[in-house]
């Protein structure tokens, strides 16, 4: 089975480290404050809000390169200085565990692979994944999800049905995502997404925290026998 696992929320808090990083970026290069805010952004992948904050002050394409060399900088000064992020509770058993059943520990989630792992790095977390879908890509999460699944069949050399799939996550976007390409979908309420939106959006089974591994453990074992 393939659990592709969110990050932010959902793996580990960090709090608002990553749009920090981004404001801090487009004010040293532009003196543009609050640059995230300023562009109206809401919930998209990482190069979709680049583009976006870049069209709203007409910045040129050409400096894409250096804007996301400077963010990963900031961001991980930023991470390095936090000493309040933390891998959340159960994530570290849940990963062993699929580890040791043969499952497949893979990411999808809105951050840049290289913010992706700069997060994960900061809590010793980022030797534990196989492939993934990154925010890197324009487009949605669930168009990600479809690249992603396709990449990691050639890595493993294994073909998957859109049942062999869980993402676990912790916002409405996980749970669309999962619907729109047949997935089953673990959603926590660990994240910026309040429990009853949570439980609005419709996810096949809702938890407080992943701290309870044995009863997220048989839910998996349930999901992986296509019950």
């Amino acid at each position: 089975m393939v659990i592709f696992w969110d990050i932010d929320g959902t793996l580990m808090y960090c709090g608002s480290d990553g749009t920090k990083a981004l404001n801090e970026t487009f004010e040293e290069m532009y003196n543009i404050k609050d640059a995230f805010s300023k562009a109206g952004i809401g919930h998209a992948m990482d190069a979709m809000i680049l583009e976006k904050i870049m069209g709203k002050f007409n910045i040129s394409e050409s400096d894409l390169i250096k804007i996301e060399t400077a963010y990963l900088r900031n961001l991980e000064n930023i991470l390095k200085n936090d000493e309040s992020k933390r891998v959340l509770p159960g994530i570290r058993e849940l990963i062993y565990y699929g580890e040791r059943e043969g499952h497949v520990n893979s990411l999808l989630t809105s951050n840049m692979k290289t913010g992706a792992y700069a997060k994960l790095n900061s809590v010793d977390l980022g030797g534990h994944f196989i492939g993934g879908g990154f925010g890197d890509i324009k487009g949605e999460k669930w168009d990600i999800a479809e690249i992603a699944l396709a990449e990691l069949e050639i890595l493993t050399s294994k073909k998957y049905k859109p049942t062999d799939v869980v993402i676990i996550g912790d916002s409405g976007y996980d749970i669309k995502t999962a619907k729109k390409q047949g997935y089953h979908v673990i959603s926590v309420s660990t994240g910026w997404t309040d429990k009853e939106d949570l439980k609005k959006a419709d996810p096949d089974i809702l938890f407080e925290s992943l701290e309870d591994t044995g009863e997220i453990i048989k839910v998996i074992k349930n999901m992986s026998r296509g019950e």
